[in-house]
């Protein structure tokens, strides 16, 4: 090679070095939420479950300059998710990890038949009407499988459990025409959401070296496709209970893997959340609300304009419903003694009580309780600072 063709690709890969996939294994379910959850302080989610293979899943980070990709998050594979990281140097790399199918995924897949499946469940409700996530797909059977009966497929599908009705937001821009598979994101359909990735080869290295972001890509990712970076969204029913399954498989055969990249910190609640007042009317059993109602420090006087503002809604839905009764607990941080804090939390519930019966309510409509620094919500000591009122009929 000519010494100065050869400076000048070593120049090139250096400026380019750094941008690495890196992947590591991940010790199961809990892990992958706790990378993927975004605000939990408006979710709550329980019974997080993975089926597959374990290599299938892990927990990545993407360091790139010149192309726009997730930076951290997991990754679900049909194969190893280590076989993720690059060069582009094998366009059929394949892993048969095992013979897990899935019913729903096979609709997607129009019933070919679902291999090397990779599952992650969860039970989720929401303080707010809209769930979202950002994500996206992958595959080694770009570009030459397209449209040939071996069509990969991701589901995002959402249950909700009080009525069994699901849906699957693994769509393109929430089109039911066009869920996330190979065959409706390529070269040829919907390819303004489709990023080649060019092999990582000598036949091609002229066509890298006079471009930075596909060089970079070449040497990242093993992939020889990707969708552009994806948002998936729903509607729910605050604070109902949701069934989430994500799942990946490889359809029609177990070759060709593909994966999904989950974006870190994007599950969240992005939606508006109901008023109380609208939630109340529709009352089945206790609901229970935080309240940041202001005390003097060490002390139960309330205090501040916003504390009386609460105090204030809590008043009104009460005079307009009279069935509704409530329980006002009040709860501490750690700061202080636990009999400190049992008293103090006490002191502040009956504050609230009294302000409420001076106001109008009768007094048998409301008790207190105080819970002391025995229920944290948070690691974060203001958070734990503060009144819970329980509705009930």
């Amino acid at each position: 090679m000519n010494r100065n063709i050869f400076i000048g690709l070593l120049l090139i890969y250096t400026n380019i070095n750094y941008a690495q996939l890196k992947v590591s294994n991940t010790s199961g379910a809990k892990e992958i939420m706790s990378v993927l959850l975004g605000d939990a302080a408006d979710l709550i989610v329980n019974n997080i479950t993975i089926n597959g293979n374990k290599k299938a899943f892990g927990i990545f980070t993407a360091n790139l300059k010149y192309n726009s990709f997730l930076s951290k998050g997991i990754i679900m594979s049909t194969g190893i998710a280590k076989d993720a990281i690059g060069p582009n140097d094998d366009s059929k790399k394949s892993s048969k990890i095992n013979f897990l199918s899935d019913k729903d995924i096979n609709v997607i897949a129009e019933h070919k038949g679902c291999y090397d499946t990779a599952l992650f469940e969860f039970d989720l409700s929401s303080t707010t009407d809209e769930i979202q996530f950002r994500f996206c797909f992958a595959s080694e059977e770009y570009p030459e499988y397209i449209l040939k009966n071996v069509n990969d497929a991701f589901i995002f599908l959402v249950t909700n459990t009080e009525t069994q009705t699901s849906e699957n937001i693994a769509l393109l821009n929430g089109n039911q025409n066009y869920p996330i598979t190979v065959d409706h994101i390529n070269p040829q359909i919907n390819s303004e959401y489709y990023i080649e990735n060019t092999s990582y080869n000598r036949d091609n290295l002229k066509q890298l070296n006079n471009n930075l972001a596909k060089l970079e890509l070449s040497q990242t990712f093993q992939y020889d496709g990707f969708t552009t970076v994806l948002v998936a969204k729903t509607k729910v029913i605050p604070n109902t209970i949701y069934h989430f399954k994500l799942g990946i498989s490889d359809v029609g055969d177990q070759l060709y893997d593909s994966a999904i990249f989950l974006e870190a910190n994007s599950l969240r609640s992005t939606g508006n959340k109901p008023k109380l007042e609208d939630e109340l009317k529709h009352l089945k059993e206790a609901l229970s609300y935080n309240f940041s109602i202001q005390f003097e420090t060490a002390s139960s006087k309330i205090t501040g304009d916003n504390s009386f503002l609460l105090l204030d809604k809590i008043l009104n839905t009460l005079k307009n419903d009279t069935e509704i009764n409530i329980i006002i607990v009040g709860h501490t941080d750690r700061t202080g003694t636990k009999l400190y804090n049992n008293k103090l939390s006490s002191e502040r519930a009956k504050s609230v009580r009294d302000y409420l019966i001076k106001s109008g309510i009768k007094a048998n409509r409301v008790t207190t309780k105080g819970m002391g620094e025995r229920q944290p919500i948070s690691e974060d000591s203001y958070k734990n600072r503060r009144v819970e009122v329980i509705f009930s009929k």
